[in-house]
């Protein structure tokens, strides 16, 4: 196991998570009850040390190790030709041959080695900008590199932290350090036996990663972890726990149970676990306090279930499943305790006294920008906390009022999210409508383009408006203010509700992957005048509109014409009938001199216009089928 979180070189930033990527991933490798790995650990070497650590641990493999695993985190740089380096405590971004790891010569000790099963994750860094708040940890390693040449005798199996070209991430400003999101899925996965799909008491390296998967895609990091195996048989990583979830809460001080789950807390970190319809455990979710900006209650009645729910930093409420649960009327009592404790300790742990609202006192920069735009609140914590939703006073003169704080923001919101192009909007509902977190690299973008204002998008500005310094860097109108956390929970809440709405009214597909397939789709059918991607959910709902008015008037249109045709076939049916029975007469019901010129000139009238809309029909029919 290699890591690194200090440079020599400055142009690659300090990382904060890999020394506790290690310590923690190796204290749990270490466990002789599932794991039993020999564990051996490099925090901050030089390159050299690095390599020299490679080279002899997969020359010392033999083909009766069960597993050999080699676990990286620090930067990954690549050169000029895209070629992937590992960096150290002494590597300078323009020598990397020498004083890189390169990954190909990573990839030839595999090679060389005679390891019959073999794990090598990636949690790379990457040396681009870094976003407040998810500090970026790589442009993500390509595995080709790594695996190409392989000999398909032995099993081998990549597992890295983001794509090729995305970035990895790290929390960098929670009050603890953490594991970067990518290590924390993998420990997660391991010791609580969630990643033991098929509960047969082993953790694939399918299974692993599709735990790891599943746990980013649903937290607040936008990077997607990417797997590549080569070689045969099954790469078993562990073995699942043996002991139950109830061993670890009987540890703890506080326990509630819910409905299919429970939540603990001991102090320091609250975990909410989970169980499946036949109540065997599904899997642990761990959340230090630290990493906790409030907690939400609702409590149960007769009639409905309660929810118990913990908001992480920077997230909004109601943005993850994972710290929910649901409890009926019985374990309100029990579930109460749980959230006082809780809450106290958030504030205590971040310094904070419970909310108050601050005296208004209205700057010319917010006043002149917004009405629903609120002076600077300057709460001392970046998240949004979660307003209190039961009945209270109103809010004394000359202090603004939180529940009208949260209706302007939800309104505003609501506007905001529908002039925003789908490309944009996706990446908020990926970030789970954390609209501080999704707007900090536009907020950075904004920044580095101040001199070029016309490559700001126009809806930036716009959400500025409303949300100051949490859209718009320092230096510009907006950025000197900041609205109340309730207006910002209302905001975020907003946005949310028109994508759920959008969703609910086929505006778009719901699931991820028809959506991204979705946007690649022509449009010209829509006439939309641009991309799927590049639309907004008022110009998909202006063409939703438009499409429905051209469909009404072309079934108007179809009507007539297969009523005018069946007319025209009814008549041309009835003067065959005469023609065969002889029955042509005039006004007076005489027979008619020359019957055969007016059954002539009769079958001509009509079956002239019917000849004409059966060729309209047809088109008609033939453009609808290929449509």
């Amino acid at each position: 196991m290699l890591g690194c979180s200090t440079f020599a070189d400055p142009s690659l930033a300090r990382l904060r998570s890999p020394r506790t990527d290690i310590e923690e991933l190796a204290r749990l490798l270490r466990d002789p009850d599932h794991c039993r790995y020999e564990v051996a650990t490099e925090v901050d070497c030089s390159s050299q040390r690095a390599r020299r650590e490679i080279e002899s641990f997969f020359a010392g493999a033999t083909f009766g190790d069960a597993m050999n695993l080699l676990y990286l985190t620090c930067h990954g740089v690549q050169d000029n030709q895209g070629r992937l380096y590992f960096a150290f405590t002494d590597t300078e971004r323009d020598l990397l041959g020498s004083t890189a790891v390169s990954a190909e010569w990573v990839r030839e000790c595999v090679h060389n080695s005679r390891s019959k099963a073999t794990l090598i994750l990636v949690d790379c860094c990457f040396s681009g900008g870094f976003i407040k708040g998810m500090q970026a940890r790589s442009g993500g390693p390509n595995v080709e590199t790594l695996v190409q040449d392989m000999p398909r005798s032995t099993g081998l199996a990549v597992l890295t932290a983001s794509g090729e070209t995305e970035a990895s991430f790290e929390n960098s400003e929670s009050a603890d350090v953490r594991p970067s999101y990518f290590t924390d899925a993998l420990i997660n996965g391991i010791s609580s036996g969630a990643a033991d799909r098929d509960r047969d008491g082993r953790v694939t390296v399918d299974e692993l990663y599709d735990h790891i998967y599943e746990q980013i895609v649903n937290g607040p990091s936008p990077q997607r972890p990417r797997r590549l195996g080569v070689g045969e048989g099954v790469l078993v990583v562990a073995d699942a726990p043996t002991t139950t979830p109830s061993a670890e809460i009987r540890r703890t001080r506080l326990l509630a149970h819910g409905i299919q789950g429970w939540v603990s807390f001991d102090g320091e970190t609250a975990i909410v676990g989970k169980l499946t319809l036949a109540n065997k455990p599904k899997g642990e979710h761990r959340f230090p306090v630290g990493r906790l900006s409030g907690v939400v209650i609702k409590h149960a009645t007769r009639l409905q279930h309660g929810f118990l729910q913990l908001v992480v930093g920077g997230a909004a409420p109601a943005a993850s499943q994972q710290g929910t649960l649901d409890f009926t009327k019985s374990a309100n009592e029990d579930m109460a305790r749980l959230h006082d404790a809780i809450q106290s300790a958030i504030d205590a742990t971040h310094g904070r006294p419970p909310l108050e609202p601050e005296p208004t006192v209205i700057s010319p920069a917010a006043a002149s920008i917004e009405p629903t735009s609120y002076p600077p609140a300057a709460p001392p914590w970046t998240s949004p906390a979660t307003p209190d939703t039961t009945a209270r006073p109103a809010a004394p003169a000359g202090r603004p009022d939180p529940r009208a704080d949260r209706r302007n923001g939800e309104r505003d919101g609501e506007q905001a999210a529908r002039i925003i192009p789908m490309a944009t909007l996706d990446g908020l509902a990926v970030c789970q409508f954390d609209v501080v977190r999704w707007l900090a690299p536009w907020r950075q973008h904004w920044a580095q383009a101040l001199g070029r204002p016309a490559t700001v998008p126009v809806w930036l500005p716009i959400i500025a408006q409303h949300i100051g310094g949490h859209a718009a860097p320092p230096g510009t109108t907006a950025s000197t203010f900041y609205p109340t956390p309730e207006y910002l929970v209302g905001f975020c809440s907003g946005m949310r509700t028109t994508w759920d709405r959008a969703t609910a009214d086929r505006l778009f597909p719901a699931d991820r992957s028809t959506l991204a397939g979705w946007m690649t789709y022509p449009t010209d059918w829509l006439s939309l005048g641009k991309p799927f991607a590049a639309a907004t959910i008022d110009d998909l709902a202006t063409a939703r509109r438009r499409a429905r008015r051209a469909k009404t008037r072309q079934t108007a249109l179809r009507t007539v014409l297969w009523v005018a045709a069946s007319l025209f076939l009814i008549m041309e049916i009835g003067a065959i009938g005469a023609t065969f029975q002889g029955d042509w007469t005039d006004e007076q019901g005489k027979p008619i001199g020359n019957p055969v010129a007016v059954a002539i000139a009769a079958h001509l009238m009509f079956l002239l216009p019917l000849a004409g809309l059966s060729f309209l029909i047809a088109l008609d029919l033939r453009r609808s089928r290929r449509k």
